[in-house]
């Protein structure tokens, strides 16, 4: 399967949606997930989504051949989690795997401006920025190449199909989001769609 990130241009900067700003992990009545566009996307093209409060960093080539050090935080007995941690060592990535309990874990999203709509099952933290949940490595790849800034990507829940989640050859249709650290989200590649 062709998993080649498309990239937004600047032009659809515009769409972007704020996300209440409150961390809760556990509670009996979930917040309402912010409401989001699909827009069309343009392939190759540089994405970009400033962020009053997320620094700007150093990209990282894509023709880098020494391996890019990642930290992933995650608990022992998630199994798509060492699936998907598998997949992103194709890309060149050398992992440090911390496994930690759940309280800590919503910490460390928590800590990261992981908003509850946004979380999935495990928290990379890459180059300053967080990679929360399936995200592909091809497109972790690009978006360290672009080196937009904003606090990092999502893929929020566990959608069939992507990285650590396969299932026969099902591929569930699913959005990779940019997100920053005030809570605005963005479209930045769509998976799963011919």
């Amino acid at each position: 399967m062709d998993r080649k990130p498309a990239l937004l241009s600047s032009a659809l900067l515009a769409v972007l949606v704020t996300a209440g700003g409150v961390f809760w992990f556990r509670s009996q009545e979930a917040p309402a997930a912010p409401p989001r566009t699909t827009v069309p996307i343009e392939s190759g093209t540089v994405f970009s989504l400033p962020s009053p409060v997320d620094p700007a960093r150093e990209p990282i080539s894509l023709d880098r051949t020494e391996p890019i050090e990642m930290v992933v935080y995650l608990t022992p007995t998630c199994g798509c989690c060492s699936l998907w941690v598998e997949h992103i060592a194709e890309y060149g990535f050398q992992v440090d795997l911390q496994y930690v309990t759940d309280p800590d874990l919503y910490a460390v999203k928590a800590t990261n401006a992981v908003h509850p709509e946004l979380s999935s099952c495990h928290t990379a933290i890459v180059n300053g920025y967080v990679v929360e949940g399936h995200v592909p490595g091809d497109v972790v790849r690009q978006f360290l190449a672009d080196a937009p800034q904003v606090r990092g990507l999502t893929v929020p829940g566990m959608p069939i199909g992507s990285p650590g989640m396969d299932f026969d050859d099902r591929v569930e249709p699913y959005d990779v989001l940019a997100f920053t650290s005030d809570g605005r989200t963005v479209v930045y590649s769509q998976q799963g769609r011919n």
